[in-house]
């Protein structure tokens, strides 16, 4: 039997990886395939994780639910922080700690009878999420090939938004880890998805528990192919991508309601599919309307609906470069939730789409880098840990091939940014 292992990297990764294993222990009792990502001893069954952090304080409040029968070798921590420097995280904390983490991974991987995937969490905006991501990640590659798929579900940084000021950088030397060493990046931004959970809920406040969950509520949807429907996930996503390297999805969520929403209603399947296919739904908002190159609809409700999406309009009329039709799953399991303030809906689905817009997102993270690059600020900070200067020029290159690749089956040339400079300052 097949089996998924989860690794969370840095504080980001981490605490979306804590909401995600209380969702798992909620949806346990009613999966088909429990040992997908748990491990049975007995009558115990110890979930398949790492998590990983160059200091422990994430990793502590993990450690506080007792609930989750974790092994010790499912947590790795250094003893300082990256301080946000990309360079500390591949460089110098990190390579203190990478190979007690790959030897955690190796134990745990020799107790499955065949691995099948990793699924990753992490935010390549800090100097862990990106550093360590990439150091870790590259010694995976080695050691697991291309046999073992590696799907990344990742914090991007924002377009307008931001609490660290290296985030440019970190995310720029971070474009080839995602290229290269992961088969499919599911695209996350902290500003997108405040705007969705404002736009589908009336909540006085919200933290990073409700975009935690929100992540965790996609993941769990796509291992619960496995989990519930006994579904081969691992070509879920292999099947939206036309080139190796355009794997980078953007997902759309719906519906979330409040659980003190008394009018709360189910919504059609004609009214779930508008609702979910539109541009405000996105969970990494693009400034371009949508070109999409393939989509996947994952549907969850716990009856089997087999006609679901087959004829209605709106999904079918969606124009692709390809002229392929959006691909329909259904995850057979109900829906629950780890916020109390949140309604457990009979009905959600994610809306995947590999969509060539994200062109212009990039086009945006190359514009900051150049004129924080132009400047030379914190270069310094990044040297002194053992990055070369040339890797700046390197980071560049590879975000530009992305570039061009997704400019040149959308059609576009690089044109200027000044439309987009008009709606977003750097």
């Amino acid at each position: 039997m097949s089996s998924a292992f989860h690794v969370h990297i840095g504080g980001a990764g981490v605490m979306i990886g804590d909401a995600l294993w209380k969702l798992y222990e909620k949806e346990h009792n009613e999966t088909n395939q429990k040992n997908y990502i748990y491990q049975q001893v007995n009558d115990h069954y110890h979930p398949q994780v790492l998590y990983a952090d160059l200091d422990n304080r994430m990793i502590q409040e993990v450690q506080r639910n007792k609930q989750i029968k974790y092994k010790k070798n499912s947590f790795l921590h250094g003893k300082e922080d990256a301080s946000n420097i990309y360079a500390r995280g591949t460089y110098t904390l990190g390579r203190e700690i990478v190979d007690i983490g790959l030897d955690y991974v190796r134990k745990q991987v020799e107790t499955m009878d065949r691995l099948d995937q990793f699924v990753v969490t992490t935010s390549i905006s800090g100097g862990t999420g990106s550093g360590f991501s990439d150091l870790l990640l590259s010694r995976l590659q080695v050691d697991y090939g291309n046999k073992v798929k590696k799907n990344g579900f990742i914090i991007f940084p924002s377009s307008d938004m931001s609490n660290n000021v290296l985030d440019i950088y970190n995310a720029m030397f971070s474009i080839e880890m995602t290229k290269e060493f992961l088969n499919s990046i599911t695209m996350f931004d902290n500003q997108s998805m405040y705007k969705v959970i404002d736009q589908q809920l009336d909540l006085d406040f919200v933290d990073y528990s409700h975009l935690n969950n929100l992540v965790a509520q996609i993941i769990s949807s796509y291992t619960g192919l496995r989990r519930f429907n006994c579904i081969d996930n691992a070509k879920f996503f292999a099947n939206m991508c036309p080139y190796p390297q355009m794997h980078y999805f953007i997902p759309s969520y719906a519906k979330m309601t409040s659980i003190n929403d008394y009018s709360r209603k189910e919504l059609s399947q004609r009214e779930f599919i508008k609702y979910i296919t539109n541009k405000e739904s996105r969970l990494y908002q693009c400034p371009k309307n949508s070109k999409y190159i393939s989509t996947t609809l994952l549907f969850r409700q716990k009856e089997v609906n087999n006609f679901f999406g087959k004829f209605d309009l709106t999904l079918q009329n969606l124009e692709h470069f390809f002229n392929q039709s959006p691909r329909i799953f259904q995850c057979t399991s109900s829906n629950y939730q780890i916020l109390s303030e949140l309604a457990e809906m009979k009905k959600t689905g994610t809306f995947f789409s590999n969509d060539a817009s994200i062109v212009s997102r990039f086009q945006q993270l190359g514009a900051k880098f150049d004129k924080l690059h132009a400047k030379r600020a914190f270069v310094f900070w990044y040297v002194t840990e053992g990055l070369e200067e040339s890797e700046f020029h390197q980071g560049r290159e590879s975000l530009a091939a992305l570039e061009n690749q997704y400019s040149n089956i959308g059609g576009e040339t690089n044109e200027s940014l000044n439309d987009i400079d008009q709606n977003h300052e750097y």
